[in-house]
C-alpha cells in the first residue's frame, strides 16, 4: 500500500516527508504500456507530486507538476489531491535506444534544458502557479530550488526509482526542511547526509520512514499525519461526452454520417471510454437549439 508519512522534530525545529508511490506508479506504468525508463521517470514524478502534496490544507485541493524537457522523452505531467489521489503520464512511453537496460541514467532522456510548472488549485480556481528553469533537467534539483526559492524553506530531496526486468521495481521520496525557528548548524550537517548519497543509497534498499529519522539523527520525530495514496484518475464517461460535446456541429454531424462511434482516451490513466451514437445525436441535437436561440 503507497502512504504518505510526514513528521516533526522538535528538538531540531525540521520536518520529513517520506512518500512511497510504488504500486500506483506500477499501475499506471502497465495501464501506459511505458518502457522501463519512462516507468522510472513518471515514479520519481509520482513521488515529487505526493512530497508536494503534503503542503496541501483543504480537501479539495491538488498540486500539479507539468515537466518539460528538451531530451527524448518529452516531459510529464503528473498531480496529487489531498486524498491522496495520484496521477500521471509522460509524454513519450517507449524509448527503444534506451529501454535495453533497466538503469539507463535519466539525465540522457530529459536532456540539458527544461523547466517545471507546479501549480496549486481547488475545484474553483489556480491558488498559486510558480515556473523554474532547471538546466540541466534534474527532478530533485528543481524540487529542491522550489521548496527553497518559492516557499523559503531550506529543504533538501532524494528521489529513487528502480526498475527490475524491465519493469518498475520501487519508487519512494523523502523530503526534509528546516522551519523558520531552527538553526541552521542542526540542518546543514544533515544535508550533508543528502549531499554525500547516503539518503540515496538507503531509499534505494526499501528502507522506511523510521530508519530514515534514525539515520539523520531525528530521534524525537513524531508522525503528524499519514495519508494512504493510490493511482486513482478523475475521469468518467460524462467528461469524455464534454470533451465531444465541444467539437464543432459540422464535426459531429460528419462523425453521425459516417456511422463512427467515437471512442475518448484519458491521458492520464489510459482508460477508454466508448460514445454511443443517440448520445452524439442528443450532443448534436442540443447544440442546434442553443444555436438557433443565439
Amino acid at each position: 500500500m503507497d502512504q504518505l508519512f510526514y513528521g516533526f522534530s522538535k528538538e531540531k525545529m525540521i520536518s520529513l516527508t517520506f512518500a512511497d508511490v510504488t504500486e500506483s506508479a506500477k499501475l499506471l506504468e502497465k495501464k501506459h504500456l511505458s518502457g522501463p525508463t519512462a516507468g522510472r521517470f513518471l515514479g520519481e514524478a509520482l513521488a515529487s507530486a505526493a512530497l508536494l502534496s503534503a503542503g496541501l490544507s483543504n480537501e479539495d485541493e491538488r498540486i500539479s507538476l507539468q515537466v518539460q524537457v528538451s531530451g527524448p522523452i518529452g516531459g510529464c505531467l503528473v498531480d496529487a489531491s489531498h486524498n491522496g489521489n495520484l496521477r500521471g503520464y509522460t509524454m513519450i512511453k517507449i524509448l527503444n535506444d534506451y529501454d535495453v537496460s533497466d538503469s539507463t541514467p535519466l539525465q540522457k532522456v530529459l536532456g540539458d534544458t527544461g523547466a517545471l510548472t507546479f501549480i496549486q488549485s481547488n475545484r474553483s480556481r489556480v491558488i498559486s502557479q510558480h515556473q523554474i528553469q532547471c538546466n540541466p533537467m534534474n527532478l530533485r534539483h528543481g524540487l529542491a530550488r522550489y521548496f527553497n526559492d518559492c516557499q523559503q524553506k531550506p529543504t533538501a530531496i532524494e528521489l529513487s526509482a528502480t526498475s527490475r526486468d524491465h519493469y518498475l521495481h520501487h519508487a519512494v521520496g523523502i523530503c526534509m526542511s528546516r522551519m523558520s525557528e531552527g538553526r541552521s548548524e542542526d540542518f546543514i550537517p544533515l544535508l550533508e547526509r543528502f549531499n554525500d548519497k547516503t539518503i540515496e543509497k538507503a531509499l534505494a534498499q526499501a528502507v522506511d520512514i523510521g530508519v530514515l529519522s534514525n539515520m539523520l539523527g531525528l530521534t524525537d520525530l513524531v508522525i503528524l499525519e499519514r495519508r494512504v495514496l493510490a493511482a486513482k484518475c478523475t475521469c468518467s464517461h460524462e467528461k469524455a461526452l464534454y470533451s465531444i460535446s465541444c467539437l464543432p456541429i459540422e464535426e459531429l454531424e460528419e462523425i453521425l454520417e459516417q456511422n463512427e462511434i467515437p471512442e475518448v482516451s484519458c491521458h492520464f490513466c489510459s482508460s477508454t471510454y466508448r460514445l454511443e451514437t443517440a448520445e452524439i445525436a442528443r450532443l448534436l441535437r442540443e447544440k442546434k437549439e442553443q444555436r438557433n436561440r443565439e
